[in-house]
């Protein structure tokens, strides 16, 4: 704009050496507007320079700003995706967490029961043995006399069938309960060699 009026200014004070010159001066006055034209002209190329790098410089920085807007919406795109990522991984994280609280919680549960189950058992083990020993000491059992007569009578015979002397004098307190009886009457000799003592 202020080169337009600049034109003009120069345009006016050609006109105005014209008319204070006269008619006599006609070939400074065609000088005068010459110079303005090609001061004009001069002033046009540099205003189109101008204008052009403007408009590159335009160009360029739509073409930088929609380059930064592509890498903006590509970081942005990625952030989203590493947030879902995140999401999942935290989500699985707590899962995770949930189910070792429970398995917690079930054990915390199952120990006391355990504990109970087992000390009634033991409880009733206990109980039980006792019952068996209490009536196996109060049963008569037919068979243990038998076997206790049948033993004693082959203790004290003067020729026991089942039983040899080396037998009898191994037997517990063998000595002590049969104190007067010869051990040539209990069915062996005198030659018989003897057991080493105990």
């Amino acid at each position: 704009m202020r080169n337009i009026n600049d034109s003009w200014v120069m345009i006016f004070a050609a006109i105005l050496a014209i008319a204070i010159g006269g008619c006599n001066s006609d070939e400074r006055v065609a000088q005068v507007a010459t110079e303005a034209a090609n001061r004009q002209a001069q002033q046009n190329t540099e205003m189109a320079k101008v204008t052009n790098q403007v408009a590159e410089g335009s160009r360029e920085l739509v073409e930088a700003d929609s380059e930064a807007r592509r890498e903006i919406v590509k970081v942005h795109q990625e952030l989203q995706a590493e947030r879902s990522r995140l999401g999942e991984q935290w989500n699985q994280l707590e899962g995770e967490r949930q189910e070792i609280a429970q398995d917690r919680r079930t054990e915390s549960m199952l120990v006391p029961a355990i504990q109970a189950v087992g000390a009634i058992a033991v409880a009733i083990l206990a109980i039980g043995f006792c019952l068996s020993l209490l009536f196996g000491l109060r049963k008569n059992n037919e068979a243990d006399a038998i076997l206790g007569e049948l033993l004693i009578h082959e203790i004290i015979a003067e020729e026991p069938r089942l039983l040899t002397k080396q037998h009898i004098r191994a037997l517990p307190g063998s000595d002590d309960c049969c104190p007067g009886l010869d051990p040539p009457s209990l069915g062996g000799n005198r030659s018989d060699p003897e057991p080493p003592s105990q």
